[in-house]
């Protein structure tokens, strides 16, 4: 019995500095650090931290990743990488600032190791990966365009609309591109036709080698005439890569 409770007086307590939780920050993103707040909090002996901190992690990730996918394509480009991960990296020093560091201040050498920079690396990986593959799923999951849809015969493919759209645009559209073989029996595509103040914008995402193809051309720029002829309106077609 003397030997086990020396055993556990003598066991030290691993825990991340902040270094280290930074540098995770910065090169894994916001799963990493959260991680290690968990780990450290659960050392301290501080469970309900612990889990709070997964559950702020979580959270914290889910709408990070949902805002990144709502913001318009050229917004998110513009924006330097850098700038992402110093909001990680500032985020991180302020939190560990105010919960973490006191505590782990007063730690002294006997009763305490720094964790392995090893360890560090497979939690940053492990983060990112992570993130990863929620951003993924939750990209996937999302539809392609905003609106109610009509899904074209028995295939996968689907056309989205907003505004005044009727019955006949939507057919108008579909027949055109299925005359194209861009619907058929083996795709899966889907494009969105907007009619607002007396302006149909229809948004058709295709490879680069569907924009030079003259046939192709030819048929949208019939679509586009027979639209703004019956509907009186102008016609924006947006062929995005």
């Amino acid at each position: 019995m003397k030997n086990t409770t020396t055993e556990k007086s003598l066991k030290k307590i691993n825990y991340f500095s902040e270094v280290q939780i930074n540098i995770s920050a910065v090169l894994g993103g916001p799963i990493p650090p959260g991680i290690m707040f968990y780990k450290n909090f659960r050392a301290l002996n501080r469970p309900k931290d612990a889990l709070f901190s997964a559950l702020v992690t979580f959270v914290f990730t889910l709408l990070l990743i949902f805002v990144l996918i709502k913001l318009p394509e050229g917004v998110v480009d513009r924006i330097p990488s850098f700038v992402f991960t110093a909001f990680y990296a500032i985020i991180t020093a302020v939190l560990y600032h105010f919960f973490l560091k006191k505590e782990m201040k007063e730690l002294s050498d006997e009763e305490s190791a720094r964790a392995s920079n090893w360890t560090v690396a497979g939690y940053t990986v492990l983060g990112f990966v992570l993130f990863m593959l929620v951003t993924f799923l939750i990209v996937i999951s999302e539809p392609p365009f905003e609106g109610e849809s009509v899904q074209i015969g028995e295939t996968d493919n689907e056309v989205y609309y907003q505004g005044y759209v009727t019955e006949e645009n939507i057919q108008l559209l579909t027949y055109t591109l299925q005359d194209l073989g861009y619907f058929s029996a083996e795709t899966s595509n889907a494009v969105q036709i907007i009619h607002r103040e007396n302006k149909f914008t229809v948004t058709i995402p295709t490879g680069k080698s569907f924009w030079d193809d003259p046939e192709i051309n030819s048929a949208v720029m019939i679509l586009k005439s027979e639209l703004s002829l019956n509907y009186e309106s102008e016609v924006i077609i947006i062929l995005e890569d």
